[in-house]
C-alpha cells in the first residue's frame, strides 16, 4: 500500500515501457489528419471549386421548329410551310466574368475558413498539450514530496527509538505522508481527464496521449510578435468583401438586357424554295432591379469591411496585451528558477537536518516542505 499511488501515477504516464512518447509535432499532425472539421472544410472548397467549372457558360442553344398550312384544303402536307433554326441567348454586360468572380471569391472564403479553424484546431491542441505536460510535471513533484513524507516518517520514528523524539512526531508525520497520496491522488485524476480531452481531439485513444514530450521549460521570445495582415479572420473578411463587391457587380450588369439571335432555314412550298431566316430579340428594360440590389450589397461590402477594421483592432490590442503577461509572467518565472526554488530547496534541507538535531520543530519542517512543493507547481 505503501507505494500505490506511486504506482498509479506511473502507470498513468506511461502504459507500458514501450508506450511511445508523443511530441507536440506529431500531436498536431494527427490533429489535422483526423479533424472531421477540416475534411468537411475541404469537401466544400471541392464542391467550389467544381461549381467555378458550372459558373459563367452560356446557356445551350434552342432548337426550334415551325410548321405551317398544315393539312389546307384536306391536301395533306403537300401545302405545307416549316421553319427549322437555332436559338442562342447570348448574355451582355460582362455577366458570365462577374458570375466567376462571385464563385472565385467563396471559393477563397472557403480557403480562409479551412486556414481559420486550421489555427483555433493548432491552438486547442498546444494548450491541451501544455496542460498534460504540466499535470505530468506536477506528479514528478508530489512523487519527490511523497519521498520526502516517507523520510520524514523514518526521521521521527528513529527519533523516537533513540528517545529524543514523541510518538506524536511519528502520527502526525504518517497523516502528513497520508495528505501527500491524497493530493496525489487528485493529480492522478487530473491528469486522466486532460489526457482523454487531448485523445479526444486527436481522435486517437488515451494510450497515444499516455506520455507527451515538448521543450516545457524553454521560453520564446516574443518581441517581435505581430499581427500579420495575412492572418486567416483577417483574410477570411477580405473574401466576404471581394464576394459581396462582385455581387454587386453582378447585380449591376442585371440591367444591361441579353440579346437573343436565331438563325435557320424556311421552306416555302407555294413557291417549292428554301430560304435563310435570321432573328433577333431583346427584352424592354422598363425596371432596372440591379441599381437597388448593387447598392445593397456596396453597403454590406463596407460593413464586412468595418468588422474586418474592428476585429484587426481587437487582435492587435490582444496581442499587446498577451506580450505584457508573458513578459512579467516571465519575470516571475525566471525569478522562481534562479532565486525561489534553490532558496526553498536550501530551506527545506536545512529545516530536516535541524529537525534531526533537535532545534527545529516538526511544525517548521513540514511548513517548509510544503513550502518547496507549492513554488514548483506554481513555477509550472
Amino acid at each position: 500500500m505503501k507505494q500505490l499511488f506511486t504506482l498509479l501515477f506511473s502507470l498513468a504516464l506511461a502504459h507500458g515501457v514501450a508506450a511511445e512518447i508523443l511530441t507536440l509535432d506529431r500531436a498536431l499532425e494527427l490533429a489535422r489528419e483526423n479533424s472531421f472539421q477540416l475534411k468537411a472544410n475541404q469537401k466544400q472548397i471541392d464542391a467550389h471549386e467544381q461549381t467555378i467549372l458550372a459558373t459563367g457558360l452560356w446557356e445551350s442553344p434552342e432548337l426550334e421548329f415551325e410548321s405551317e398550312e398544315v393539312g389546307g384544303d384536306y391536301n395533306g402536307l403537300d401545302d405545307t410551310e416549316y421553319t427549322v433554326g437555332l436559338k442562342q441567348k447570348i448574355p451582355l454586360g460582362g455577366k458570365t466574368q462577374k458570375e466567376r468572380a462571385i464563385a472565385q471569391a467563396t471559393l477563397n472564403e472557403s480557403n480562409h475558413s479551412l486556414r481559420q479553424n486550421a489555427l483555433e484546431l493548432n491552438e486547442t491542441v498546444q494548450r491541451l498539450f501544455i496542460e498534460v505536460m504540466s499535470e505530468q510535471e506536477i506528479g514528478k513533484i508530489h512523487s519527490e514530496q511523497e519521498q520526502l513524507g516517507r523520510a520524514l516518517v523514518e526521521v521521527a520514528q528513529r527519533r523516537f527509538e533513540a528517545g529524543t523524539g514523541s510518538e506524536l512526531d511519528i502520527v502526525q508525520a504518517q497523516l502528513e505522508l497520508v495528505r501527500i497520496r491524497q493530493a496525489q491522488s487528485c493529480c492522478l485524476g487530473d491528469l486522466k481527464a486532460v489526457q482523454i480531452k487531448l485523445a479526444s481531439m486527436l481522435n486517437v485513444s488515451t494510450s497515444h496521449v499516455a506520455e507527451v514530450n515538448m521543450p516545457f521549460y524553454e521560453l520564446q521570445p516574443v518581441d517581435s510578435f505581430t499581427l500579420d495582415r495575412n492572418f486567416p479572420i483577417l483574410r477570411q473578411y477580405e473574401a466576404q468583401e471581394e464576394k459581396l463587391l462582385a455581387e454587386a457587380r453582378r447585380a449591376a450588369s442585371g440591367d444591361v438586357p441579353d440579346v437573343t439571335v436565331g438563325a435557320g432555314v424556311r421552306y416555302e412550298a407555294e413557291s417549292d424554295m428554301n430560304s435563310f431566316v435570321f432573328s433577333a430579340s431583346i427584352p424592354l428594360t422598363w425596371s432596372r432591379p440591379g441599381r437597388s440590389q448593387s447598392v445593397a450589397a456596396l453597403l454590406e461590402a463596407e460593413a464586412v469591411w468595418m468588422e474586418r477594421a474592428e476585429a484587426q483592432r481587437k487582435l492587435e490590442s490582444e496581442i499587446l496585451a498577451l506580450k505584457a503577461l508573458y513578459q512579467g509572467t516571465e519575470t516571475q518565472v525566471l525569478m522562481s528558477k534562479n532565486d525561489l526554488i534553490p532558496a526553498a530547496e536550501k530551506a527545506y534541507e536545512l529545516s530536516r537536518k535541524g529537525y534531526e538535531a533537535g532545534r527545529f520543530s516538526w511544525i517548521e519542517l513540514i511548513a517548509a516542505q510544503q513550502n518547496l512543493a507549492e513554488i514548483k507547481i506554481a513555477y509550472l
